[in-house]
């Protein structure tokens, strides 16, 4: 990552830690930017990510990672993600900050503060996490529900960079991807 970049997303990390929002909202969206001026991809989208665990349905960002899909392993999912947000205005908006897997009597959900549950989660498999969204959220893009569910397995990074935790994750017949620690999907 660049240093230019690196200082932004320091940045907006300080002000989420003290809980000033818009400010760390818009220091990741300006990190996403500077990334993107210097053409590196995934590194924006990053930080755009970033961005969006703060609230899930900003547009503006959501534009932001689609204007560059097309450079992304994941660029599909982004087109879906502002596809979904047309079709769903009524959706309640929410950060995925601190999410986190309840497990309880009934199975496993993800749970958000604020808001509740998001994504009903099967493990079938040894590495593999099956998601479905709650049925208030019906038609939620595979990359909003891959994004909640990084926060809620992996706060922070916990590996080196070049070999970062993953897990293979399928989503509502979306087919299934690995997930990796640092939120980057294949």
């Amino acid at each position: 990552m660049n240093s230019d970049v690196r200082e932004l997303v320091a940045d907006g990390d300080r002000a989420s830690r003290n809980g000033d929002w818009p400010t760390a909202r818009k220091t990741y969206a300006e990190a996403g930017d500077c990334a993107r001026g210097y053409g590196l991809w995934r590194s924006a989208s990053r930080c755009y990510r970033r961005a969006l665990e703060l609230d899930l349905f900003d547009r503006d960002v959501v534009d932001r990672v689609a204007r560059i899909s097309a450079r992304l392993a994941s660029g599909a999912d982004w087109v879906e993600y502002v596809r979904a947000l047309d079709l769903h205005p009524a959706w309640p908006h929410f950060g995925c900050r601190n999410a986190q897997i309840v497990i309880g009597d009934q199975g496993a959900v993800v749970e958000c503060p604020q808001i509740g549950n998001v994504l009903e989660l099967i493990m079938s498999e040894d590495d593999l996490i099956e998601l479905v969204p709650e049925a208030r959220f019906a038609g939620m893009p595979r990359a909003m529900a891959l994004i909640i569910l990084r926060r809620a397995m992996w706060g922070a990074p916990h590996h080196a960079p070049d070999d970062p935790a993953s897990v293979r994750v399928a989503f509502a017949g979306c087919g299934t991807v690995r997930l990796d620690e640092l939120g980057d999907w294949a």
